[in-house]
This record gives C-alpha cells, structure tokens and sequence, in this order.
C-alpha cells in the first residue's frame, strides 16, 4: 500500500533545495515524520536478513519538476509531492497517522504542512506487467581495489542486474512475512520467479546520477516490464525494485494506455 502526499510551506515561501541534496532532505523529512519509536527501529535495527539490514519502505522523487537555478539548487515552487510505501501496516499506519496530526515538519529552512493526502487501494497483480519508474532502479556490487572499496552499478541491459532484481525481491518478500509473524517455505521462495526487461529505455537519457550523503548513486529511470511471480512483483511494488529502497530508489507504478497518450 501507498501513500500520495503534497506539502506546502506553512509561511508561503517556494521550497527551494540544493540540487545534490534533495533525496537526502525527502529521506530527513521522511525520519521527522515517523513516530521517535519507529524511526528508531527502522534507523538503527531495520529488518536483518542474512547480515543485512531492510528498512521495507520506499519513497518516490519529487513529483513536480522543478527550476533549476543558478546557484545549484533547484526550485519546485509552493508545493511537493511524492509518494511513501511500505509492505507493513505498522511502519505505513505510524507514517500515515504521524503525517496528518503533526502541524509541521522541519525541512531544510522551511517548515511544511501537509496539504492533501491519498491512500491508494490495493493493486491486483499479474505476471506480466508494464512498470513506470517513479525514482530511479540501482544495484550494483562492491569490490576491492588498492586497499579501497568500489562499487560497481549494473546497467538495466546486463545480466547480473537483472538477477540482482530478482534476489533482492526475494529477500524482501521473505523479511516481509517474517515481520508479519508468518512462516517461510524456502523451498517454495527458491521457486519464485521475477525477470526484468527494458521497454522503452535510453541509457543517455535515463542514467541518473544522485548524490545522498556524500555518496554518488547511478540508477535508472524508464519503463520497463516485469514478469514472473505476483508475489515478488507486488513486493517490489510496496517495498521497493532493487537496491537502496529506503533512500528512494526503485518506486514504480503500473504504465497504461492513458500514460501513453500523456507522454505522446
């Protein structure tokens, strides 16, 4: 399940934000929101899995535009709105219940105030569907080189991305039903199946370089088609396709006719 929300400042002013810092500010605003209980939970514990540690939620970018101006920062006008899932009811109903009862939110040198909010219905998935990037996919592998750890981010087009997708959407779907109190059938995991395939995708156009915390990011953008199990399909819906999820990488939505007609 999801979440769609628009923010204002509450003084009027126009949300302004340096370029290379605003999925670090959605991720800060995003912390602020939480409950101090919960965001300490997903902070500094998470969901461990195999030595590491999920946070199961994902954010989307900012949805307007933006201007981008002079002085490095970008200016998206009175108002921001993006999008928050996450595949378990405590840490969305924390997010949610929190979002509306507080007056304000400290963000960067303003202060917002939520304007409108939509909860999104379930979606029926299928095994084959068309997806629409709404933040950037990554993933990549780590290597050592002179002493020092480099990392190494797949394009959309090579093998190991694809099963780096499929792994990770694994692992979601298995910490997911451990944090609901269910019980996994690895065997039955082993079986599940998600391949990715570009649809319309150009690397010049949708390599995207972001910076969060002093760390560049490459992920890409575009739409592409998933087949495979529904269960892993809907699990990278709510949690997030690929890697670095909870510092907004990988939020889609399902591509249609109507978006078709809008982008011709």
């Amino acid at each position: 399940m999801r979440i769609k929300m628009t923010f204002t400042d509450l003084n009027g002013q126009d949300i302004v934000l340096p370029v290379r810092s605003t999925k670090y500010f959605l991720h800060y605003l995003i912390y602020n929101t939480f409950s101090e209980q919960m965001a300490q939970k997903l902070y500094l514990e998470g969901f461990p899995i195999n030595g590491r540690k999920f946070k199961l939620f994902v954010f989307s970018d900012i949805l307007e535009r933006g201007k981008l101006l002079r002085n490095k920062h970008i200016s998206f006008g009175k108002q921001i709105t993006f999008y928050f899932s996450s595949p378990l009811d405590n840490v969305l109903d924390d997010f949610g219940e929190n979002v509306i009862q507080k007056k304000s939110i400290p963000f960067n040198a303003l202060h917002l105030h939520l304007e409108k909010i939509f909860f999104e219905e379930e979606y029926v998935f299928s095994d084959d569907i068309l997806v629409h990037t709404l933040s950037p996919i990554t993933e990549y592998s780590t290597f050592e080189h002179n002493g020092k750890k480099l990392r190494y981010y797949y394009r959309p087009t090579e093998s190991e991305f694809k099963h780096l997708i499929e792994e990770n959407a694994k692992k979601k779907y298995v910490i997911t039903k451990q944090a609901q109190g269910m019980s996994v059938d690895e065997n039955a995991v082993k079986d599940l199946h998600l391949d990715i395939e570009p649809y319309r995708f150009s690397l010049k156009k949708d390599e995207k370089i972001v910076y969060f915390k002093g760390t560049v990011i490459k992920g890409y953008t575009g739409i592409y088609r998933l087949t495979g199990s529904p269960e892993l399909i809907k699990t990278t819906y709510n949690a997030g396709l690929g890697a670095q999820s909870s510092q907004g990488f990988g939020m889609w939505e399902v591509y249609n006719d109507n978006m078709e007609a809008k982008n011709a």
